[in-house]
């Protein structure tokens, strides 16, 4: 199995390798058997339906629906002799891998006689390759879409671009797919990152009010998770399942939001502003930042302002920040 490594938000850069439109018109069955697969593959079904099976969940794709199969995980397809079917499937990697860890997807999915066979063998030099997963969300393995219509239609669009190839198509690929994901986010999580079908997501919701409105103090985890009727070790595997964050990265990312907020709102120093939100050691203060953010803070403010030796003066010394 090769190594897993994780991407958020800010990094990521998917790279589309393959679209294909599929359509079987009913005279004779269609299957894919099992397999792996070595990058990630999203299926919209435009039309009629399909039997799926990953790994040892079994369901139907009906018109409407969306598929995210991830890398090395066992699945199959079925279409029943007499049953309409239609899709359009991209295979994406979330980051561009570089040409030492590119395939042909020609070679490794399309060029197969699947018909007359009872598995697909794996391709050994491609079970280590890396295995990017985003930290931020987990992505169901199928899920209706609150906008199917605009889902079809990027997914067309998606598929005439990567036809096309004209120059520059990598772009609008990379667009296209991260306007897809984004569709997707905003259907399975909420606005504060909580996974809408997570069994905890009020409890976990409820403490991520807390922790907005008192994030200068860190929270007593203990005594909210007591508050929420859970041991502080399951408070804090609910909040990763949920979130995929742990509760300190969770706060951390509230402090740096509120510090990008101050840094672009207001005329406070980097210092001060490191203390509005946490910190009283400015160089801690300053690592976070960049390791979240790329950047330091006196870098970003000057990246905004387009200018060095950014005024300190104060807004107003009686100002209270919530």
């Amino acid at each position: 199995m090769s190594n897993i490594r994780q991407v958020d938000f800010l990094n990521l850069a998917p790279y589309v390798r393959y679209v294909h439109e599929f359509e079987h018109k009913e005279q004779y069955a269609v299957k894919v058997p099992p397999r792996i697969i070595y990058d990630y593959e999203m299926i919209f079904m435009i039309g009629g339906s399909g039997n799926y099976r990953i790994n040892d969940r079994s369901f139907v794709l009906n018109a409407g629906d969306l598929c995210i199969i991830p890398p090395f995980v066992q699945n199959s397809f079925f279409v029943p002799q007499g049953q309409y079917c239609n899709y359009i499937a991209v295979h994406f990697d979330l980051v561009y891998m570089g040409h030492n860890y590119d395939f042909s997807p020609e070679d490794v999915y399309v060029n197969l006689d699947y018909q007359n066979m009872d598995s697909i063998p794996w391709e050994e030099e491609l079970t280590h390759r890396p295995h990017v997963v985003l930290n931020e969300i987990s992505f169901p393995d199928h899920m209706q879409p609150s906008d199917p219509i605009f889902v079809a239609n990027t997914l067309k669009d998606l598929h005439a671009t990567f036809v096309s190839k004209a120059y520059g198509y990598h772009l609008r690929l990379r667009i296209l797919l991260l306007q897809l994901l984004e569709a997707v986010v905003k259907d399975i999580a909420t606005n504060d990152g909580v996974g809408k079908r997570h069994k905890y997501r009020e409890t976990i919701a409820g403490a991520i009010q807390i922790m907005k409105s008192q994030y200068k103090v860190p929270p007593d985890y203990r005594q909210m998770a007591s508050d929420f009727g859970l041991s502080l070790n399951y408070f804090r595997t609910l909040f990763k399942e949920a979130t995929g964050k742990a509760p300190l990265e969770y706060l951390i990312q509230i402090r740096m939001d509120k510090a990008k907020e101050l840094l672009t709102t207001t005329n406070y120093s980097v210092g001060e502003i490191s203390v509005m939100v946490g910190y009283d050691n400015i160089h801690h203060f300053s690592k976070l930042f960049k390791k979240i953010e790329g950047i330091s803070p006196k870098h970003y403010l000057e990246s905004l302002t387009g200018r060095k030796g950014v005024s300190t003066t104060r807004i107003s010394p009686n100002t209270t920040w919530r």
